[in-house]
């Protein structure tokens, strides 16, 4: 029989990556004016550039 190791499930649990995504999910709310207007600002860089 194959021997199982405790670093997999570990590795496989989904805990870690949830707890991050939610954490950057609260952090990115609390900075949503500012992360709406730079993505607004480098929009318009983008298009008044010429590059589209």
């Amino acid at each position: 029989m194959a021997r199982t190791t405790t670093a997999r499930p570990r590795l496989t649990d989904p805990a870690l990556p949830v707890l991050l995504l939610g954490t950057a999910a609260v952090v990115a709310a609390l900075y949503a004016p500012l992360l709406t207007w730079a993505v607004t600002g480098g929009l318009a860089g983008y298009s008044l550039s010429g590059s589209v």
